[in-house]
């Protein structure tokens, strides 16, 4: 098993280096206003600065000068070197181990990593080393740096992600093993409308609903009609509770984000878990625990739902990457400040409307520029959870399985 994981690994390592090439590429170069045409540009004399969206004061204030903007797209893409070279350097560049702070009136601090192993020293800056530079100077972030932004949003997005992930688990399970023992009853015809009905609808549309039945309609009842005794949910992610402490406000304004990131899961997973139920109770095994006078739930737990895990756990470990992707819509209909919404308006978009466009959307712009610093660090994070989660469902194998011999596959 150990020259398996081993290979197992070794493929996630190089699965996750080519596609980061990919992203890089296309970003970076094959992008119309991509770094490397802009610094091609520069480099002819023939740059414009980008134009801020109407009524936004970028901050700095100063747009980067021509000398300005080439080192930042050096240092940041490294494209002052030959393609494929500049990947290389985009991960790890041993010579770039500086940066202007602008917080500190332009400073010159040092970045990226510099340690002492033994009689090797390694110093630089790059990907690899944390170092994602800073977000682009016209949009709302304001020239951050993109490892500020992530330690400030991924709490919450892990948060949604693992209740809303946790939740379609402890509930789909239950809900196929009924449907599957009463197989075309009533019960399990009502379960299959819902279920198809679930996994028809989007998350960002579920989201609505949710708000709509669960969050607007509520409230405005209560001050309608003063129907104080009716519960509602907030509409709103976790808009103005970032800075507070209670745990209880958390919960309760991540209780509609997770049921619309959740319910089209529950309804894929729970048709999986009957799905396989039903495959394995045809078995002969199955009918011989029957004809032994085995009990129900010694049959349907011990014989028949570890046998149907194998296609669950290959569903769920493809269930994360659905869940991030699926984040993404989920927190900007509810104005959740998590990463899927940073990683929307890094992408360019901004959808909201009212008071809160000025915000989240400078100049009540409906499209913001592309930030590429941030886009490819989120689009790198992405593609590690997929990475990961793929090695680690196909380590659960064994655990549901004994029978799977990890031996063989290693040697063939």
């Amino acid at each position: 098993m150990t020259l398996y994981l081993l290979r197992r690994i070794t493929q996630s390592i190089l699965f996750i280096i080519l596609a980061w090439l990919t992203v890089y590429t296309v970003l970076v170069y094959i992008m119309p206003s991509g770094p490397a045409r802009e610094y091609n540009a520069l480099r002819a004399q023939t740059w414009q600065p980008p134009e801020p969206p109407r009524g936004f004061q970028p901050n700095p204030p100063e747009i980067p000068t021509e000398d300005q903007r080439l080192r930042e797209l050096s240092s940041d893409f490294a494209v002052n070197r030959p393609w494929p070279f500049s990947f290389v350097f985009w991960l790890f560049d041993p010579e770039d181990t500086t940066r202007v702070d602008i917080e500190q009136d332009g400073a010159i601090v040092p970045k990226g990593i510099d340690l002492t192993i033994g009689g090797w020293r390694i110093k630089g800056s790059g990907i690899l080393t944390g170092d994602f530079a800073r977000t682009a100077h016209s949009t709302r972030l304001q020239s951050m740096l993109v490892t500020e932004v992530l330690e400030s949003r991924w709490g919450n997005t892990i948060a949604l992600v693992g209740s809303s992930f946790l939740a379609a688990i402890v509930l789909s399970i239950p809900i196929g093993i009924v449907a599957a023992i009463r197989q075309r009853s009533s019960l399990d015809h009502i379960l299959t409308f819902a279920t198809f009905t679930g996994f028809s609808m989007p998350a960002f549309m579920v989201g609505t609903l949710l708000v709509i039945f669960f969050g607007v309609m509520p409230y405005a009842l209560r001050n309608q009609y003063g129907w104080e005794w009716l519960p509602y949910f907030p509409a709103t992610g976790t808009a103005g509770i970032d800075q507070e402490n209670n745990i209880w406000s958390r919960i309760y304004h991540l209780v509609l984000p997770a049921a619309a990131l959740a319910l089209p899961q529950i309804a894929w997973l729970s048709r999986q878990v009957r799905s396989g139920m039903l495959e394995v109770m045809r078995t002969d095994y199955v009918r011989t625990a029957w004809a032994k006078g085995l009990t129900a739930r010694r049959v349907v737990l011990k014989h028949t739902f570890r046998n149907a895990l194998i296609p669950l756990i290959t569903t769920v470990g493809l269930m994360l990457p659905v869940f991030i992707s699926g984040a993404i819509m989920v927190e900007t209909v509810f104005g959740y400040s998590g990463l899927g919404q940073v990683y929307f308006q890094a992408l360019g978009g901004c959808l909201a409307t009212g008071p809160a466009a000025e915000y989240f959307c400078p100049g009540n712009q409906a499209l913001l520029p592309l930030d590429f610093n941030l886009a490819l660090a989120l689009t790198l994070l992405v593609i590690v959870v997929v990475a990961i989660s793929n090695t680690i469902a196909d380590i659960l194998y064994t655990a549901a399985d004994p029978r799977i011999n990890y031996e063989d596959k290693a040697s063939s």
